[in-house]
C-alpha cells in the first residue's frame, strides 16, 4: 500500500516515530519495513487526533476533566471518563482528515473490505509501560462509516479510566499523550495467540512460550479462554512442554459486521490447537522478532489463517524476571551451623558485596580483634548464596549436637553462650583453670545473694502504696531465701541465667548511653562535614569503609547486649506465664504495652502531620489522590503546603534515616519516603484515627489480662509474675533506642558511594553509579588508582554488573531459616528459630504466635517499600519482616504476618503495642498469601489459615 498525506501514513513508513503513530505503530511499521507478513493497513497519525481536539477546543476541558476522585476509599476516574466521552461524542470531523482515511482504506481493499482499528497510543508498548488492554480496538469493521466511529473511539479510549488511572499511577502527565490508529486488514485466523521469547513466569531465556486458541486473538489476548500452552527450546525447537487447555469458546468474525463467540466443539477442545510444524514456523519467527530488536525479549500477538502466519504486535515483555539460577544451600567451611537469626533478621535480601565485606565481615567481628568465637575460627557472620547467615559453632552447640541432641537448646541458650565465648577470649591469657576453694564459693554466693536482695528492694520501692502495704505483709511470713525464690523461679529453661539482676543490666545499659551510642553519633557528625562533591575519591572510600565497619561495631560491641537486656527480661516474663499458666496461652506482649519507645513516638509525630493535612480540605484531597512517590513532587508545587512540608521535613530529619533493610544498598526513608506517604494518606483517610485510641485499648487490654493474673496466681507465683513483670518494663524500652539506631549513617555514606560510583563511571569503570555496591574496597581502591592516571578498568564493571544480576536472581530464592536442614531435627541445633518450616500442601501455616486475637480479614502482601501504596487500612499485613521503617504501617493493619520473626523480634513488639495479632516466622507467607487474599490469623496460637477464593 502506497498511500500517505497530512493525516495518514502507510504502514512501513519511515516516519515511525513514537510521538506521530504511537507504540503500537511504530512496532508494527519496524516490522513490515523489514519483511515480517503483517496485515496491509495504515496508520492514522496523532496529528489527526491533534488537529480533531484543537479545531473542537477540547484540550482544556478534557485537562480539566482529568482529575481523580476519592470515592469510597479508592482514586476513580470514572466519572472524569464519562464526561470526557461526551465531549468526543459531539465532534465534527474535518473534512480533509475524513477524506485521507478513507481514501487510505481504499488502498487496502474494496469499500467492504473488513478490518481492525486498533489504538496505537503515544505512550505504550514501552519497555517499561505496556498500557496493555487500556486502549480499544475493534474487529471486523466494515465501510466507510463504520470505520470513522472506529477511528473516533480510538481517540476516545485515550481517555478510559483504565487509561487515566495508569497514566496517574506511572506519573504520566495527561495533557502529554496523544492517539494515533492503525487500521489493517482483518485476518479472520483459524488459530491465534502470544508468542514470548522468553518465559515470562520464571525469567528462563532458554524457553519460548507460546500460547494458542481458536479462532481470533482477543480470547487469549483478553483472557477470556484458557489456550493451549507449549514450552519450547528455543534453541533446539523441541516441545519441552505442551498443556491442553480448555478452550471453551472462541470469537469470530460476524458477518454483520464485529465479531460473535462461539463454543468450541468437544473433539477440538480436547486436542492441541497447533501443529508441530506450526510450533516450528512461530518459535523461528518469534527469535527473528526479537533479532530485529536488539535480542530483547519480545512479546509478540500472532494469527494463522489459510496456513499464513501473521504478525499482529510485538513489544517487550513488560516486567520479565532475571535469568533463574539453581543454588545449592552448603555452609561453608569452617563453618558447620548458620541460621537467619538475631541482626541478619533485618537483611531480608540477598546483600550486596559491599555491605557484606564492611558490615557483616569486618564491623561485626571488629570489637573482638581477631580473635574468633567459633569451633574452626572464621567469622561469627557469613554470606551463603548472598544471604546473611549467623554462625552457630559454640563449643556447647557442637557438643550437644554431638550428644544427639539430648539436650534441647533454646535462643536463651545462644545467648548466654555468646557471652561466655567473649569471656572465655577476653580470658585467654590466663589458660590455668583455679578450682575455688569453700570460702570463695560461699564468697561468691553472699554476693549473688546480695544482689537478688537489693533487686527486690528496688522492686519495691517502685510499687504502688497499697501494692507496697500487700507486699510487705505477704513479705512477713517468707523464709530467709526468700530473695533467691522470688528473683529467679524453679525452672530448666536458661532464659533465666543471663540479663537477670538490674546491676548487670544497668552496666550494659550505662555503657551503651556513654560510650557506643554516643561513637556511632560522632562517627555520622565527623563525615557529614564532608562536601563529596569536593572531597577526594580516597577521602570517599576512607569515609565509606569507616561508617560502614562502624555500624557493625555498634551492634557486636555492646548494642547486642544492650539489646539482649530487653528481649531476655521479656523472654522470661514469657517463660514464666508459659511454665506457670500453661492453659491460658498468656503472652508477654499483653502486659508491657503502653511503654513509650521510638516507634510510637513516631507514629504520634507522624499524625502531628496528619492533622495539619486534615485542616486543609484542598491538601487532602492532593494527599489523597496522588500516589505515593510523587506526593513530594506535587506539594512543592503548590501554594498552600509550606507548612506541610515543614512539618514533613522535621520529620525525615529525625526518623529518615531508617531504612526498609540493614544494608545500605537499600534507600532510606530520607531518600524515598514514598512508603511514608502511603501511612500519611491512611491517616487523613481515616477520619476517625488516632494514635490515643491505640494507647486507650492497649490499656484495657492490659488491665484486663492484669485482673485475670490475680485471679490465677497468688502468693510467691503472683509476687514472683510481679518481679518479672516490673523488670521487663524496666528495660522493655530499650530495645528500640537500640534499633532507633540501626543504619545510622547510611544517608551519609550512601551519598559517598553514589558520588564515587559516579565518577567511575565517568571514567569508564563503572556502567551506573550504583555499580560502586557490587565491588569490594580493595576493588574500587584499584579503580580510584586507575583514574588518578586517567585509566579505566572496564573488567570491575562487568563484574559489578553481574554481581548485580546473580543479586537480583537470588531474590527469587527462599533463604532456609536454619543450614544444614537437618540440623534442625537436632534437639541441640532445635533453637528457638525465626522461621518455621511448613508444610507446603497445608491450606494452614504455623508461625511464632506473638501477639494475641484473631482476625479473618484480606491480606496485603507487601514485599517492600515501593509496594506501601498497596497497604489497605483494615487488612492484614503480610511482609518479609519488619524493621523500624516498616512499623508505620501498622497503625492501619489489622494484623500481621512475617516470613521471619519471633517473639523477640521488633515486629512482635510494635504489634502488641497497637494491639493487633500477630503471628511471625511463617517463612514463606510473602510467597505463598495472595494480595487480597482472605486469611485468619490466630496470635494466640500462631497459626494462619488461608482460605480459598470466593
Amino acid at each position: 500500500m502506497g498511500y500517505s498525506g497530512d493525516y495518514t501514513v502507510r504502514l512501513d513508513t519511515q516516519f515511525s516515530d513514537l510521538e506521530i503513530v504511537g507504540g503500537k505503530g511504530k512496532s508494527l511499521a519496524v516490522l513490515a519495513r523489514n519483511g515480517f507478513r503483517v496485515p496491509l493497513g495504515f496508520h492514522v497519525t496523532t496529528v489527526a487526533y491533534k488537529k480533531v481536539v484543537q479545531q473542537n477546543g477540547l484540550q482544556d476541558q478534557i485537562l480539566q476533566l482529568a482529575k481523580p476522585e476519592f470515592k469510597d476509599g479508592v482514586v476513580s476516574f470514572e466519572r472524569a471518563s464519562r464526561q470526557i466521552a461526551e465531549l468526543f461524542s459531539t465532534l465534527v470531523l474535518p473534512v480533509e482528515i475524513e477524506s485521507e482515511v478513507l481514501t487510505a482504506y481504499k488502498e487496502v481493499g474494496d469499500s467492504d473490505c473488513p478490518v481492525a482499528v486498533r489504538s496505537s497510543a503515544n505512550a505504550e508498548d514501552l519497555p517499561d509501560l505496556s498500557f496493555a488492554g487500556q486502549q480499544e480496538t475493534f474487529l471486523n469493521v466494515v465501510g466507510n462509516e463504520q470505520i470513522l466511529r472506529a477511528i473516533q473511539r480510538c481517540w476516545t479510549s485515550l481517555w478510559t479510566p483504565q487509561a487515566l488511572s495508569y497514566r496517574h499511577q506511572n506519573g504520566i502527565e495527561q495533557g502529554s499523550v496523544a492517539m494515533a490508529v492503525v487500521v489493517q486488514e482483518m485476518v479472520p485466523s483459524e488459530v491465534s495467540g502470544i508468542v514470548f521469547t522468553a518465559n515470562p513466569a520464571t525469567g528462563e531465556r532458554s524457553e519460548v512460550v507460546l500460547n494458542s486458541s481458536y479462532g481470533l486473538g482477543e480470547a487469549v489476548v483478553g483472557g477470556q479462554v484458557t489456550p493451549d500452552t507449549f514450552i519450547i527450546d528455543r534453541d533446539s525447537g523441541e516441545v519441552r512442554q505442551s498443556e491442553i487447555g480448555p478452550k471453551a469458546m472462541q470469537i469470530v468474525p460476524s458477518a454483520a459486521g464485529g465479531t460473535q463467540t462461539l463454543d468450541v466443539n468437544d473433539a477440538n477442545r480436547q486436542e492441541l490447537s497447533l501443529t508441530p510444524s506450526q510450533c516450528r514456523e512461530l518459535l523461528d519467527t518469534a527469535l527473528n522478532v526479537e533479532r530485529l530488536h536488539n535480542d530483547v525479549p519480545q512479546d509478540i500477538e500472532w494469527a494463522i489463517s489459510e496456513d499464513r502466519l501473521y504478525i499482529l504486535q510485538s513489544r517487550p515483555i513488560t516486567n520479565l524476571p532475571v535469568q533463574p539460577i539453581e543454588l545449592s544451600w552448603e555452609v561453608p567451611a569452617p563453618a558447620v551451623y548458620a541460621s537467619r537469626r538475631q541482626i541478619v533478621e533485618n537483611m531480608p535480601d540477598p546483600i550486596c558485596p559491599l555491605f557484606e565485606e564492611l558490615y557483616l565481615t569486618k564491623g561485626l567481628e571488629s570489637p573482638r580483634k581477631g580473635k574468633s568465637l567459633m569451633v574452626g575460627g572464621g567469622p561469627m557472620f557469613i554470606a551463603i548464596n548472598g544471604y546473611a547467615y549467623q554462625r552457630f559453632d559454640f563449643e556447647m552447640v557442637h557438643q550437644q549436637a554431638a550428644e544427639k541432641g539430648l539436650l534441647e537448646t533454646t535462643e536463651q541458650d545462644i545467648d548466654a553462650a555468646e557471652i561466655r565465648a567473649e569471656e572465655k577470649v577476653r580470658k585467654e591469657s590466663a589458660r590455668a583453670k583455679k578450682i575455688p576453694t569453700v570460702e570463695e564459693i560461699r564468697a561468691q554466693q553472699e554476693r549473688d545473694l546480695d544482689l537478688r536482695k537489693r533487686d527486690v528492694e528496688r522492686f519495691r520501692d517502685d510499687l504502688s502504696d497499697a501494692a507496697k502495704k500487700e507486699f510487705d505483709d505477704w513479705l512477713e511470713c517468707q523464709t530467709s531465701d526468700i530473695a533467691r525464690r522470688l528473683t529467679m523461679p524453679e525452672s530448666k529453661n536458661p532464659t533465666y541465667v543471663a540479663f537477670n539482676n538490674t546491676e548487670w543490666n544497668n552496666r550494659q545499659i550505662g555503657e551503651w548511653f556513654e560510650t557506643t551510642r554516643p561513637r556511632l553519633l560522632g562517627i555520622k557528625e565527623k563525615w557529614s562535614k564532608i562536601d563529596v562533591t569536593t572531597a577526594s575519591d580516597d577521602v570517599l572510600l576512607e569515609g565509606i569503609t569507616e561508617m560502614g565497619i562502624e555500624e557493625g561495631y555498634y551492634w557486636s560491641s555492646n548494642s547486642s547486649h544492650t539489646f539482649g537486656v530487653a528481649k531476655s527480661t521479656d523472654d522470661q516474663l514469657q517463660c514464666f506465664l508459659r511454665e506457670t499458666l500453661p492453659d491460658k496461652h498468656f503472652i508477654s506482649g499483653q502486659f508491657l504495652s503502653g511503654i513509650e519507645s521510638k516507634t510510637m513516638q513516631a507514629n504520634a509525630d507522624l499524625f502531628e502531620v496528619a492533622k495539619k493535612i486534615r485542616s486543609n480540605e484542598q491538601l487532602s484531597h492532593a494527599v489523597l489522590t496522588t500516589p505515593s512517590r510523587f506526593l513530594l513532587r506535587i506539594l512543592k508545587e503548590r501554594d498552600d503546603s509550606q507548612e506541610l512540608l515543614d512539618g514533613i521535613s522535621d520529620y525525615l530529619n529525625t526518623y529518615g534515616h531508617q531504612g526498609y533493610s540493614m544494608d545500605f544498598i537499600e534507600p532510606t526513608q530520607l531518600e524515598e519516603p514514598a512508603g511514608l506517604f502511603a501511612t500519611l494518606r491512611a491517616m487523613v483517610q481515616d477520619s476517625q484515627y488516632d494514635p490515643k485510641n491505640q494507647d486507650e485499648r492497649a490499656t484495657r487490654t492490659r488491665s484486663q489480662k492484669l485482673q485475670e493474673i490475680t485471679e490465677n496466681l497468688s502468693g510467691l507465683e503472683y509476687w514472683q509474675f510481679r518481679f518479672r513483670l516490673w523488670l521487663a518494663r524496666k528495660y522493655n524500652h530499650m530495645r528500640e533506642e537500640v534499633a532507633f539506631l540501626f543504619g545510622y549513617t547510611w544517608s551519609v555514606l550512601r551519598p559517598m558511594v553514589f558520588e564515587l560510583g559516579s565518577r567511575l563511571e565517568s571514567a569508564g569503570t563503572l556502567k551506573q553509579r550504583g555499580g560502586a555496591f557490587f565491588l569490594t574496597t580493595a576493588e574500587l581502591q584499584q579503580a580510584i588508582d586507575a583514574r588518578k592516571k586517567n585509566e579505566a578498568l572496564p573488567h570491575l564493571g562487568e563484574q559489578a554488573e553481574l554481581m548485580r544480576e546473580l543479586r537480583e536472581a537470588r531474590k527469587r530464592h527462599h533463604p532456609p531459616g536454619t543450614l544444614p536442614k537437618q540440623a534442625s531435627q537436632i534437639d541441640g541445633i532445635a533453637f528457638k528459630e525465626t522461621q518455621i518450616l511448613n508444610d507446603e500442601s497445608s491450606e494452614t501455616m504455623r508461625g511464632f504466635p506473638v501477639s494475641s486475637g484473631r482476625i479473618t480479614a484480606p491480606a496485603s502482601v507487601i514485599t517492600g517499600a515501593s509496594e506501601f501504596d498497596k497497604m489497605v487500612p483494615g487488612t492484614i499485613l503480610v511482609s518479609p519482616l519488619t524493621t523500624p521503617a516498616w512499623t508505620q504501617l501498622f497503625a492501619h493493619a489489622a494484623g500481621l504476618v512475617t516470613d521471619v520473626g519471633s517473639i523477640l523480634a521488633h515486629g512482635s513488639i510494635v504489634a502488641r503495642e497497637y494491639g493487633i495479632p500477630a503471628v511471625l516466622g511463617v517463612g514463606n507467607g510473602t510467597i505463598r498469601i495472595k494480595h487480597g487474599q482472605e486469611i485468619t490469623i490466630d496470635g494466640d496460637v500462631g497459626t494462619v489459615e488461608l482460605h480459598p477464593p470466593k
